[in-house]
């Protein structure tokens, strides 16, 4: 390629930069170029050197709210029950009877036994209705 060439291309990309660079302007600290959007005209500097007020103000409100949010919800007691570890004694054989209808243990039933008199359900195995004190057969 001739050296005319090159010299016009090296012409055309110097004209090419500086019509771009009006669209930029260059921070006089750090001497990077930046956009419209990065460039903080009250202070006449890039938002990295001077970052604009109103909106890191807006940014510390909106993480302190969302942090308050957190410790909130965190110190917020949501189960107020009380966790207890259950199980079934075969009213037979008197060991862990399991969870099904039957005890593990001896085959009992393990349903529970209803009233004659007020129909009331009672654990397998009472002697005594806990309504109304009708003994159990």
């Amino acid at each position: 390629m001739s050296p005319e060439w090159h010299k016009e291309h090296e012409q055309a990309f110097e004209l090419a930069q500086n019509e771009a660079m009006g669209h930029f302007k260059r921070c006089p600290k750090c001497h990077r170029y930046v956009c419209e959007n990065d460039w903080n005209e009250q202070e006449g500097l890039c938002i990295e050197d001077a970052p604009r007020l109103s909106v890191e103000i807006a940014a510390a409100k909106s993480q302190v709210a969302s942090e308050q949010v957190w410790e909130k919800a965190r110190a917020t007691e949501i189960f107020t029950g009380k966790i207890e570890g259950k199980q079934t004694i075969c009213p037979r054989c008197g060991k862990p009877a399991g969870e099904g209808k039957f005890c593990n243990n001896c085959g009992a039933p393990l349903a529970l036994a209803k009233c004659p008199r007020c129909g009331a359900q009672n654990a397998a195995g009472t002697r005594f209705c806990g309504e109304c004190g009708n003994k159990l057969a």
